[in-house]
């Protein structure tokens, strides 16, 4: 089972932006601003078991890599992941993502989350992901639906997968219903 939310809303400083009235995109606030609206939202959808298991789907490389940084900064454990690195590296941090192998039981090695940009879509089995935040627009119900299916496989540490999609008012959001349900009533 799955819990989605999609985010489509932004308020900064008690006002709301309508990303698509004001012509901004959600990638293209300024870093702390938008550091600070994804961490409200991780936050308050949450995730279930013990601790959060997290991908997060960026557009770049640059992204993924200050994102990561940035959730660093504010006490997170995270790494950022692109097609640059190994398979060793791809490895170990899923080992520290799901606290297996050398990681079992090692708080301090851990990882929250994983930021990752063109990999991870498809390929990959970490049953244990608990949470997805989707930062990246695509025009492809099939990339989401990869995406989406990273953290949809049954593990005995959660009940559920919660899927935060930074959709915001981007034109292509109709590919949701399509991608969740084979709705293709374009209602």
């Amino acid at each position: 089972p799955f819990h989605y939310f999609g985010i489509s809303d932004l308020w900064i400083d008690g006002k709301e932006i309508n990303l698509e009235e004001d012509n901004i995109s959600f990638s293209n606030l300024s870093k702390g601003e938008r550091v600070d609206k994804i961490i409200e939202k991780i936050r308050y959808f949450g995730h279930s078991g013990r601790r959060v298991k997290g991908l997060v789907f960026c557009s770049n490389k640059k992204e993924a890599k200050e994102l990561s940084a940035a959730f660093n900064l504010r006490r997170f454990r995270t790494i950022s992941l692109t097609g640059e690195d190994s398979q060793e590296i791809r490895e170990d941090a899923i080992a520290r993502l799901t606290g297996t192998g050398d990681y079992q039981g090692i708080v301090d090695e851990q990882l929250d989350y994983i930021f990752t940009v063109d990999i991870f879509n498809e390929g990959i089995d970490i049953p244990s992901v608990n949470q997805v935040v989707m930062l990246r627009n695509t025009q492809s119900s099939i990339v989401f639906v990869q995406q989406l299916g990273r953290g949809l496989r049954k593990h005995d540490s959660k009940e559920y997968v919660t899927i935060i999609d930074f959709i915001g008012n981007y034109k292509n959001n109709y590919l949701i219903p399509i991608a969740l349900f084979g709705d293709k009533s374009m209602n």
